[in-house]
């Protein structure tokens, strides 16, 4: 057989991250019969540590197809490591047999350096995730906002999802973290007319006066008006954006009156060396 003609990457396998061939690909590379690949490996298994032969040499069984078309029957076969692989062929000699257990040992660190590859590019995935910790404050924000709008937790999320572009907040990038939470925490307090109400089926009777009215309808029918005379109508982004800036200008009169206390030594006076940003992380700038 020539060794240059064989591809010896397809005879090793990844198995539990670990790269292994079998004693089938073994008896084909190197052109021996199964049954002796078999009846050396149980040799060395006789004379190793049992914990050298159980790590580099498993016994496997499968199911052939009976030559006769009378069925199947089962057959014997061993998984090898490297160190397995190395042992079995040391004493391998013949035309060829040294570049083929060069070819061999050259696949096996080529499949080991691609799953080091792909075990990297994993870490490297799984460590830009959030943290679970972090998932925690995700979920407590979303009972927080249910809390206050009313929604349903499936809402929040299904809104949250589609807002960052992520099938689940717990596989959610970490740059997406703050940007959730400030998601989460944009939605102003709701008025009791936005909570789930029960009201009389025909609610229109309610509406016996002139003036301005809400009215919810939800499935094609009312359930719920409401009088707003004397409340003035805002576009819900302007709102949003006047509540942001409250916010904020209110964390920086709490910031400015800390650092005014400093006179009074009643504040470290090395806050006023840092960003009040630095000093309110939750600071929606």
């Amino acid at each position: 057989m020539n060794a240059v003609a064989i591809d010896f990457e397809q005879f090793v396998q990844i198995n539990h991250s670990e790269p292994v061939t079998t004693s089938e690909f073994v008896a084909k590379a190197f052109g021996k019969a199964h049954k002796h690949i078999l009846a050396k490996i149980e040799e060395i298994c006789m004379q190793v540590p049992d914990s050298f032969g159980e790590r580099n040499f498993a016994l496997l069984e499968k199911e052939v197809k009976s030559n006769l078309g009378n069925g199947t029957y089962k057959t014997n076969l061993y998984e090898l490591t490297k160190d397995g692989f190395i042992l079995l062929v040391m004493g391998f000699t013949g035309k060829n047999a040294m570049s083929i257990k060069i070819a061999y040992i050259n696949a096996f660190n080529a499949i080991a350096e691609k799953l080091r590859r792909i075990q990297a590019q994993q870490h490297v995935s799984i460590s830009h995730l959030i943290s679970k910790e972090q998932a925690d404050t995700i979920q407590r924000a979303v009972e927080e906002r249910s809390q206050r709008t009313g929604e349903p937790y499936q809402k929040i999320y299904a809104g949250l999802h589609t807002y960052l572009n992520i099938d689940s907040y717990r596989a959610m990038p970490v740059e997406h973290y703050t940007a959730a939470l400030k998601y989460l925490e944009s939605i102003p307090n709701a008025p009791d007319m936005f909570k789930s109400a029960v009201v009389e089926n025909n609610v229109l009777r309610t509406i016996n006066a002139d003036g301005r009215w809400l009215v919810i309808v939800e499935n094609n029918r009312v359930t719920y008006a409401e009088n707003i005379n004397g409340y003035s109508c805002i576009k819900a982004d302007v709102f949003k954006k006047l509540l942001i800036q409250t916010k904020q200008q209110a964390e920086y009169l709490v910031e400015l009156a800390k650092r005014m206390r400093v006179i009074y030594g009643e504040c470290d006076s090395s806050r006023l060396d840092r960003p009040i940003e630095e000093l309110h992380p939750k600071i929606i700038i």
